[in-house]
């Protein structure tokens, strides 16, 4: 009976670790995207997306992202005071799969872009 408790145990930890992995996706870039690769590259990992890569073949790629950057950051992000300013234009991310949209977003940072593309991506994807 303890050999079955302990082989039982052992398939759940083995089958929570196999189910806790990330699946590696694959994004193309439109060509009309304005947001440069190396800036997806470096801040996806950092927000909890380090299973994406850009692939430069739309067909090879499992989701297609037209990233319109709004006020581009950088790839560090805002730094310093600024003065007075007008309204920040917006970031556009829009995700697409079989040519169907399937996800949108459209906050003032790029950065907040990317997180919620990450977001999609982790829990939001039927993949």
């Amino acid at each position: 009976m303890k050999a079955i408790c302990v082989l039982v145990i052992c398939n759940l930890i083995l089958a929570a670790s196999i189910a806790g992995q990330d699946k590696a996706v694959k994004i193309a870039l439109k060509t009309t995207s304005t947001t440069p690769p190396a800036f997806l590259l470096q801040n996806l990992p950092q927000v909890g997306c380090s299973n994406v890569s850009i692939v430069a073949d739309e067909s090879q790629a499992d989701f297609v992202l037209e990233a319109q950057g709004g006020d581009f950051e950088g790839p560090n992000g805002s730094e310093g005071p600024h003065p007075p300013r007008g309204p920040r234009p917006r970031a556009k991310y829009t995700l697409y799969q079989n040519g169907v949209t399937v996800f949108g977003s459209t906050p003032i940072k790029e950065k907040s872009a990317v997180k919620d593309l990450c977001k999609f991506l982790l829990h939001g994807s039927s993949k």
